[in-house]
């Protein structure tokens, strides 16, 4: 049935259309029996028939109604008219993530708060062992100076044995809900794709997560670390290359958003939970008064090419190919001011930049640099 304005769905009256996607048509709507407006998602006409698609709407709507989150998107019931498979939401004005951050960048603090929301609502909707697999800033609405995840519609729960990297042992055995797409089978965005969400691999939570930090680098850097000129170098740039992080964000943010974005799984943050306890942390900090500079850097004069070299080096070193790098030469020719200026390159790039130091004298341990960059690390 056409869903045009004055028409009826049920108890529902279309008042507007608000969007569409390649997965539904969004409008606005009012429910005659209690009196509020909500949005209303259909099915477009080509994909009214189709049975993997009505799936999926319905398992947007048990994803969604089972997360009673604030800062996810309430769904209030699913329902058929006339052969149209709809889902009746809460309505939400405001704008998309993508919108916003199209217009302008955010002040740190805004964007780190609404970081902290989205990390709360897929913290919620992993504790009940539900994936997202397609978080990205248009699947964001910010209203009323909140962040409400939306779009649950490639949502799955994950079987037991993933869910055992977060549950604790007395927690009741979940069965796995029969998937839509087999395994091999990409879902989601490629541009906010995880490397296993690429390979068509099995997920658990920590795919999220690190389709988290890609927008979290979007939300405090302005751009997709990935994001190449087609889909295809996009999902092998996400295989294959370290993140594009040039910018001026705090160094331990840096480093939360390279641990995000780690290939390995078994290096990349296991939880949101533990993801949340480090942003608040990395927040405070880089939110603090800052005491200004009481210095002016000295420029690198005469050094370009050996910079250049060390930077090749901390580019192989940063895609996972490291080495060890001598500088040497006599007293007084600008090693220290040399060693300084490619240890500030990598901490804008959201390397750990750490300074240990070898000490003359008789009886001097060999590992005291190593003791030093190791309690730098901790502290």
């Amino acid at each position: 049935m056409p869903f045009l304005p004055g028409s009826k769905v049920g108890s529902y009256e279309i008042l507007a259309p608000v969007g569409s996607g390649g997965m539904g048509d969004v409008f606005r709507a009012k429910d005659s029996k209690l009196g509020r407006q909500v949005a209303i998602k259909v099915l477009p006409a080509h994909l009214a028939a189709n049975a993997e698609a009505r799936e999926r709407l319905r398992r947007e709507a048990q994803a969604a109604a089972s997360l009673d989150h604030p800062f996810i998107c309430k769904v209030f019931e699913i329902g058929e008219s006339d052969g149209s498979l709809f889902l009746v939401m809460e309505f939400l004005s405001g704008e998309t993530l993508f919108d916003r951050l199209r217009a302008s960048s955010l002040p740190l603090d805004e964007a780190l708060r609404i970081a902290r929301e989205i990390g709360e609502a897929l913290e919620e909707a992993h504790k009940n062992r539900f994936l997202h697999r397609d978080l990205k800033p248009a699947n964001v609405m910010l209203t009323q100076g909140h962040a409400k995840v939306m779009d649950f519609g490639l949502a799955r729960q994950f079987d037991c044995v993933v869910a055992s990297v977060v549950a604790s042992d007395s927690a009741p055995t979940i069965a796995a809900t029969p998937a839509l797409t087999e395994q091999g089978v990409l879902v989601g965005t490629p541009d906010y794709m995880s490397p296993e969400q690429v390979r068509g691999a099995p997920l658990d939570q920590r795919s999220d997560l690190f389709s988290f930090g890609i927008l979290l680098c979007e939300l405090l850097a302005g751009t997709n670390p990935f994001r190449r000129d087609s889909a295809t170098e996009t999902m092998a740039a996400i295989l294959r290359d370290p993140p594009n992080m040039a910018g001026d964000l705090p160094q331990g943010l840096m480093i939360l958003i390279r641990r995000l974005l780690a290939k390995d799984l078994n290096q990349r943050y296991q939880s949101m939970t533990d993801v949340l306890a480090d942003l608040d942390r990395q927040a405070a900090a880089a939110t603090a008064p800052k005491e200004e500079p009481s210095e002016i850097p000295i420029p690198l004069i005469g050094r370009e090419q050996e910079f250049a070299e060390l930077k090749r080096a901390m580019v192989d070193a940063l895609a996972g190919r490291g080495s060890i790098v001598m500088v040497g030469g006599e007293p007084g020719i600008g090693k220290t001011h040399l060693t300084g200026a490619i240890l500030e390159e990598a901490r804008k790039r959201g390397a750990f930049a750490g300074i240990g130091h070898c000490y003359e004298g008789e009886g001097a341990p060999p590992y005291i640099p190593l003791v030093e960059v190791i309690e730098q690390i901790v502290h």
